[in-house]
């Protein structure tokens, strides 16, 4: 048996060797593009003046391929890790996405439920009914009637005070007596002239104070002169007026509420 003998290789122009700095996964002995097998990492690269000898030894050959495969289980226990999470996780790749990135709010999405319309109401409106029964009548209290003045009785002292100074009993009632004296066209048929005292008297000629009376002529229609009077009056003040002889006489001026004549 011959023993082989290296050629002498020449230098190929558009060799380059890798950097050391750069891994590199192909095998030892991979034919590179020149034609010529990439020297793995760590290895020195013969010149082109070098003779090649017997290839390398076992042992150095099973670390070498010791390095790759560790190298290679590394490599694809990431890359089963690196799956695994993938799987594991959000199998929404736009999730996944939507995770990594920035948080945007998301603006609430428009409802496209129709908005809900009252049904209209097909009850008809209800109308009150009329009652029958009639209004009590509200009743209306009667304003009170205003009581009726009471008359005083005099004595001949109380009569001489009034008609003395008849002003200062002005709106006072009295019950007096008298005889007519004057009821003419002078007078009226409202007014008229007497002398008048506090009682009745039993002549006509005693009756002695001048008075002027006025009233309703309804009330005073059939009385005359030299009647005897009976009257409800009331004071109204002094009054004076001419006499027949050129003269003015001042006397107390009576309201005649109610007469009768005796």
């Amino acid at each position: 048996m011959t023993d082989s003998i290296n050629p002498r290789r020449e230098p190929d122009p558009a060799y380059e060797p890798r950097p050391v700095d750069e891994p590199t996964t192909s095998r030892q002995g991979t034919p590179s593009p020149h034609g010529a097998a990439e020297p793995s990492p760590g290895a020195t690269v013969p010149s082109p003046d070098t003779v090649l000898g017997p290839p390398a030894s076992p042992k150095r050959s099973n670390a070498r391929a010791g390095v790759i495969g560790g190298l290679a289980l590394v490599v694809a226990l990431a890359a089963g890790t690196v799956i695994g999470a993938a799987v594991g996780g959000d199998s929404d790749p736009a999730a996944s996405a939507r995770g990594s990135a920035s948080p945007v709010p998301s603006s609430p999405s428009p409802t496209t439920a129709a908005p809900a319309t009252a049904s209209p109401t097909t009850t008809a409106p209800t109308t009150a009914v009329p009652t029958s029964a009639a209004p009590s009548p509200t009743r209306t209290t009667a304003p009170p009637k205003p009581k009726p003045p009471s008359y005083k009785t005099l004595s001949e002292r109380q009569w001489k005070l009034i008609a003395k100074n008849p002003d200062a009993y002005i709106g006072k009632t009295y019950v007096v007596f008298g005889r007519v004296t004057q009821f003419d066209a002078a007078t009226g048929v409202d007014t008229f002239r007497a002398d008048v005292a506090h009682r009745r008297m039993a002549e006509k000629y005693d009756y002695e104070t001048n008075t002027m009376l006025t009233g309703s002529a309804s009330d005073l229609e059939n009385l005359v002169e030299d009647d005897i009077f009976r009257a409800n009056v009331t004071v109204l003040s002094s009054f004076s007026y001419d006499t027949q002889i050129g003269g003015e006489t001042t006397v107390p001026l009576l309201m005649v509420d109610s007469i009768k004549v005796l």
